[in-house]
């Protein structure tokens, strides 16, 4: 919303300082350079519009592919045994909504010359506005909810088998599905669009809006994300490493190979979550340092007069930290992919399966098709066989040998 909203107050801007606009004293007129000249202008802006345009797709792209792929994984009967994977399948749905939400529409809007093609009505503003902050607070704190249960996974073994089920999974993905649902429920009544099709805040909520949500929103989504997840991640690589040690110590030699095969599972499955975790603390990195230095380090007005490079440079750091935030929702098929082992071997088996039901269906339909043309050809044969009698052909079947012949 907060590009939307700067456009058209550069847009009014600019109006307002058409009178210390110099003209020459010549009577040619000069048609006024639109908003959109202007700030192509600058290599700032330049780049930021291509980095969206060509860039942006690609993630998307990735994105789709992949948590599509894990979904498809996820649900197989071998991976939902575990609680972990219900997140996971959670975390992939909620991946691919934000991807359409909110990077789809973005990539949309700034081909469209900065028009939102999805804000024509006040209902379809107030949707979309709710559900791209609603997929973003869901998808993140699910990534939260998987650390957390790891971490206790880890520091009490002995209750990990009652707290760490797939129904106790399902209830806090419901539970904080709600959360969210309730905290962002203001935007159906505190946003609307106005007769230039800006979504923009309700007049009794613009303070709101321009100085409490930008805040709220960077501390749900980023800010205590970002220091639970990194406190629980090293706790967990500390747990882990004192619980190998510990281990190692411990350990006797006729149980020592069923100890190493459910231990290695469950280091893998540590290492597979710490990645996912760890890359939205990268990913994330460059909007949180973008949201805290933006109103000290980008000037938009400069001596009563627009600057026009201060917004282009504003949304090139904008485009680059949207950029990681997009990608933090496209790669964790691969981060599966990477450290996953029980993954992978799904993955395999499943494409496995589409390739052997493939070549079943190619089978199936080969023989249908042979049976039919073995049945058209024996009725056309049937068939000649019967017109050559009928014009007076002697039939070799004593069958067909009756008085009528011989008349």
């Amino acid at each position: 919303m907060e590009n939307y909203v700067l456009m058209m107050r550069f847009d009014n801007t600019s109006a307002n300082n058409d009178s210390e606009i110099t003209t020459t004293s010549t009577p040619v007129y000069q048609p006024r350079p639109s908003l959109q000249d202007i700030f192509n202008e600058y290599w700032e802006y330049r780049f930021a519009q291509a980095f969206g345009i060509y860039v942006f797709p690609i993630v998307i792209l990735l994105g789709t592919l992949g948590n599509i792929l894990s979904f498809l994984v996820l649900c197989r009967l071998a991976m939902r045994t575990t609680s972990t994977c219900i997140y996971m399948q959670a975390i992939a749905v909620m991946d691919l909504a934000v991807l359409y939400v909110n990077a789809f529409r973005k990539w949309l809007t700034i081909l469209n010359d900065g028009t939102d093609i999805t804000t024509t009505n006040k209902a379809a503003c107030i949707v979309i506005h709710f559900l791209s902050y609603f997929t973003y607070d869901f998808s993140v704190w699910l990534v939260v909810a998987m650390t957390v249960e790891r971490f206790i996974a880890i520091h009490f073994p002995l209750k990990a088998a009652q707290m760490a089920t797939p129904s106790r999974a399902k209830k806090v993905t419901l539970l904080l599905l709600v959360v969210f649902v309730a905290i962002n429920s203001h935007m159906f009544w505190t946003v609307t669009i106005d007769d230039r099709e800006y979504c923009i805040p309700e007049e009794n909520y613009e303070e709101f809006h321009d100085k409490v949500m930008p805040w709220l929103d960077a501390a749900i989504y980023s800010f205590v994300p970002f220091v639970v997840l990194l406190t629980f991640n090293i706790l967990i690589i500390y747990d882990n490493r004192k619980a190998t040690l510990r281990r190692r110590s411990m350990r006797s030699q006729n149980r020592s190979n069923r100890t190493d095969s459910r231990q290695q599972f469950h280091q893998r499955l540590t290492a597979m979550l710490l990645s996912v975790s760890f890359s939205f603390l990268v990913c994330t990195s460059p909007k949180v340092i973008f949201m805290s230095i933006r109103e000290s380090a980008f000037q938009f007005i400069v001596d009563g007069k627009v600057n026009y490079q201060g917004y282009a440079s504003y949304l090139m750091a904008s485009r680059i930290s949207d950029f990681f935030l997009y990608l933090n929702h496209s790669i964790n098929f691969f981060l599966y992919s990477i450290h996953g082992q029980r993954f992978r071997r799904e993955l395999k088996k499943m494409f496995c399966c589409a390739r052997d039901g493939l070549r079943r269906l190619s089978t199936i339909s080969q023989s249908l098709d042979g049976t039919a043309n073995s049945r058209v050809t024996s009725d056309t044969s049937l068939g000649s066989y019967q017109i050559r009698n009928s014009n007076g052909v002697v039939n070799l079947n004593p069958a067909f040998n009756s008085t009528e012949n011989h008349i």
